[in-house]
């Protein structure tokens, strides 16, 4: 049995692990956080950094590992390309190319001189101008996820401060043009640079706007996706990218996208499941068979006819405090296609506004608009003070 190494093992790598063995791997995952969920899906896990590559590599050579693959961490992409490039295993672009797309400034940057649809934005530093600037702006660590660190402001006294605790989490700062639209993802694969799947969905947020809560299918205007086409397919052309994913998030404005984020490895909390739930197709599995021979086969031909409306929710709590349970509504238990839990009863909540409690699936194919609108009441935590 083939060996895969997985640089995570967080529950947002769990849609790789079974897909993985699924294709007949055996499955080894790394990371050394306690909370680690997807430890408990692979066939054998080491609690390690994956930061450390040469403990990485000494456990390459002694598992005879025959392929490595990010989790859901930019981190632990670069790593996977640094490995995969150094040991000639996988199907990976170059590490240049991945450091310049994981950058989000570099990326910017690249988009803007090539005339790729994006805010405009600059480099901050201690010389950059601030009474020059137009209000309101977005600051942009240049190499963290998940909405760390990004905030808008409307003036320069909210910008001085924003800089300041923006500096405590990242060396590099950027400054973009704020864009209010419509934030979506577009989850894509590419072939000969060219896009052979796509799912768009449409992100919202709860109590921490910068935090992706709920996610489902969204269709976009035609001239809208075949602008987002052309531009993608110029990216991968323009940087030569080798077959497989890429996940991009784009804001809408007036049918006109502006890519402000993207990553060539999977999106987070469990979003594979959500392309899967809703169009049938063999998403997760696909993602391997790229990263390690490259070759991507049927996964796409098993599209569904019928239209379903998935909606991926991360329930967060509303306060601090003790957390107790999750109350769901009458009227969607049955509805309930997976559910996550990623923290147990009486675990102390310190930061609400950064805790997930669990992901849950909903079928709301018949019911969308309703559940949508009122998902947060029909989906409740009880916390005590």
């Amino acid at each position: 049995m083939k060996k895969i190494l997985i640089l995570g093992g967080s529950h947002r790598d769990i849609p790789l692990i079974k897909a993985s063995q699924e294709l007949g791997y055996f499955v080894i995952t790394l990371g050394d956080r306690d909370y680690y969920l997807g430890h408990n899906f692979s066939n054998k896990f080491y609690k390690i950094n994956f930061n450390d590559l040469e403990k990485v590599k000494k456990i390459v050579e002694e598992e005879k590992i025959d392929y490595i693959l990010p989790g859901s961490g930019e981190e632990s992409y670069l790593n996977t390309v640094k490995l995969s490039n150094d040991l000639r295993i996988g199907n990976f672009d170059n590490l240049d190319i991945a450091e310049l797309v994981h950058n989000k400034w570099k990326f910017k940057e690249f988009c803007l001189k090539n005339n790729i649809s994006t805010p405009k934005g600059e480099f901050y530093t201690i010389q950059t101008n601030l009474e020059k600037l137009n209000f309101p702006l977005v600051v942009k660590p240049t190499n963290l996820s998940g909405g760390r660190g990004v905030e808008i402001v409307n003036s320069k006294e909210a910008l001085i401060k924003s800089l300041e605790e923006t500096k405590k989490v990242s060396s590099e700062i950027f400054l973009e043009e704020f864009i209010e639209g419509k934030l979506i993802a577009y989850s894509i694969f590419i072939k000969n640079q060219k896009i052979i799947y796509g799912f768009i969905g449409e992100d919202k947020t709860y109590l921490n706007k910068y935090l992706i809560t709920s996610a489902f299918p969204y269709k976009v205007e035609e001239k809208t996706l075949k602008k987002m086409k052309y531009d993608i397919e110029n990216l991968a052309k323009l940087l030569n990218l080798v077959d497989g994913m890429f996940h991009l998030q784009i804001l809408i404005k007036q049918n006109i996208p502006y890519i402000i984020d993207v990553t060539r490895r999977i999106p987070g909390d469990l979003y594979p499941y959500l392309i899967e739930y809703c169009d049938g197709v063999d998403y997760s599995k696909a993602v391997v068979k790229a990263y390690t021979t490259g070759i991507i086969d049927n996964e796409f031909n098993k599209k569904i006819d019928k239209y379903k409306f998935v909606i991926r929710h991360c329930v967060m709590p509303y306060k601090n405090g003790i957390y107790k349970n999750i109350i769901i509504d009458n009227s969607i238990k049955d509805k309930i296609l997976y559910r996550l839990d990623l923290i147990k009863k009486d675990y102390i909540i310190g930061e609400y506004l950064h805790t997930q409690i669990a992901i849950i699936f909903i079928d709301a194919t018949n019911d969308n608009n309703f559940i949508l609108e009122n998902i947060n009441d029909l989906i409740q935590v009880e916390i005590e003070e």
